[in-house]
Parts: structure tokens; sequence; C-alpha cells
């Protein structure tokens, strides 16, 4: 046991993201501030210990701003507004109807044309240059964690590996891809693999992943030693699913000790658009994620 606390290595979703180190310092707000309210004494040395993989320019060629988010980020780290309006809003009707539409979509992909606005078309075209592999993209995102996670490994850290949103389904196809095609890379583990509002639970995303086609030990990372999936309250991508049903095979098959769902996570971010409770700033600034990580640490290291 290590009495440095864990590295914190976070995998942003899809579309173009600000500079890795903006959306770095952003993020360590956020979580910092969270941790602030937790009595976390040590919360600004563990917080520094998160490290965004940054891979969005690679796949885009070009950089958002952070701009926009600012004054919800500024909002999220002050605690300001009122969080039991903001529960209230994500558990609304609203919020509700739009799961129930994805998760038909899902189910039957035939009719997810109905349902799909443009923005979602284009997520779903950016899914599936992914997924196809198309110029190398889904090789050289995976290369980019891998690099990162030996990294950590080589300095014999505990690893926290955090994928938000589409980053989870890079995550995990990295620790397939290390499992199975780097003998180095079977011997060494993530202590916790946080999801985070992750689409890993739909049967579109699940069908296309690595080890898909594959059978026993062969279809699962097997260097996952705790997985904790956390859902926003309202969260639409990750359609209400349980991740230890989705995957309970891995554990019958003992490659990972524990499979967790948390459902009810408030996340809180707010822009003049409204509550948008999908974005990563608000589930890193929620109570939720800073008890996950407070723990964790304490776990790895006593004095954290």
């Amino acid at each position: 046991m290590t009495e440095r606390p864990p590295v914190i290595l976070f995998v942003p979703g899809i579309r173009a993201k600000p500079p890795p180190e903006q959306q770095q310092e952003q993020l360590r707000r956020c979580l910092e501030a969270a941790l602030l309210r937790q009595g976390i004494a040590r919360a600004n040395d563990l917080a520094s210990q998160l490290h965004v993989v940054g891979w969005s320019y690679a796949f885009y060629g070009a950089h958002d701003s952070i701009a926009p988010d600012m004054p919800a980020i500024e909002q999220l780290v002050s605690g300001a507004g009122d969080p039991d309006g903001d529960r209230e809003e994500a558990e609304g009707i609203g919020s509700r109807l739009v799961a129930v539409m994805y998760a038909i979509g899902d189910r039957f992909p035939v009719l997810s044309s109905l349902f799909a606005t443009r923005r979602m078309e284009a997520r779903m075209q950016e899914i599936n240059r992914y997924f196809r592999n198309r110029d190398d993209h889904r090789t050289t995102i995976c290369e980019l964690l891998k690099q990162s996670l030996r990294e950590a490994w080589a300095d014999e850290r505990e690893i926290i590996l955090i994928g938000h949103s589409f980053g989870s389904v890079i995550a995990y196809d990295t620790l397939w891809e290390l499992t199975h095609e780097e003998p180095e890379g079977s011997a060494q583990k993530v202590d916790l693999f946080i999801s985070m509002g992750s689409p890993l639970t739909m049967n579109y995303v699940r069908r296309r992943l690595h080890g898909a086609a594959r059978r026993g030990h062969e279809r699962y990372p097997c260097n996952i030693r705790h997985w904790l999936n956390l859902a926003a309250i309202g969260e639409v991508t990750a359609l209400d699913r349980r991740m230890a049903q989705c995957f309970g095979e891995m554990l019958s098959l003992g490659v990972v000790e524990s499979i967790r769902d948390n459902l009810g996570v408030l996340a809180r971010y707010r822009n003049e658009e409204g509550l948008n409770v999908h974005k990563c700033y608000g589930y890193m600034a929620s109570d939720t994620v800073a008890e996950v990580i407070a723990s964790a640490a304490a776990r790895f290291s006593p004095e954290a």
C-alpha cells in the first residue's frame, strides 16, 4: 500500500473538448470544492491527482472553448443554487420521456430515426467513426490512455480510472486491449473503474465493444478490481440500466471483484439552456463523486 494518494485518470466523452490542461484545471476545481464540502482536509492534494487523458484533438483536429462552461462551473464551485429545485427538475416528466425514447431507440433501432435530432445523428456518426476505426482513430485514442496507465503502473500508483460518457467506452476498450493483446497489460490492474453517465448499458454499444464476439474470459477486460457505475438523476445516456446486470458475467467469471451501481447522483450543472445533468463538471462537483473519491483514497492511502 502506497502512502501517496491514487492517481485519477479522467477520460472525457464525445465531442471536441477544451485543451486538456484547461479542462483538467476546472475538473480539479469542481472536485476540490466537493471534497471541501465533505470536510476532507487534503482536498487540494487529492484533487490535484486528477489528470485528463485528452483524446478529442486526435479525433476532431480542433479544441473547443471552455468559456461557455465557465459561468456554470463557477456556480458549481461556489455551491450556489437550489439543490432541491434541481432534483425536482431532474426527476421531472420531461427527463423521463426522453429516457423512454432513448430506450425504445436502443431496443428497436429501426425506430430510432423517428426520435433522432440533428445533434443525436451527429453524435451517432462520430460514435460509428470510432467503432469502425476510421483512420485508426480507435487505435490512436486507446493508445493515449494506455500511455497514462503505463506511467501510473511504472510509478507503482493505485489508479482510479474515470470514464465519462463515451469516455467509459474508450476506457473499457483500452482495458480489454491491455488484457488480451498485450501480455504485460494483463498483469496490472486498475483499482477502481468509475463509469459516469455511461452508454455502456446500451445494446448498440455493447455489441460493438472489443471482445463482444468472444466468450468467457476473452469477452471482458480482466484488469479491473472494482467497478462503480454512476448515473445522475435524469440521466438519459445510461438508460436507467444497471452495469451489474449488463456485465454480471464478469462477476461469475471472477474477472472483477465487484460491480456496483448508483443511479441517484445529483448533478447540478446549469447554464443558460437550463439544467444539464450529463455534463462532467456537474458530476465532478457532486457530493456522490466526492464521497467515492475520498473513500477510495482512504482505502488506498490512510493518510489521504
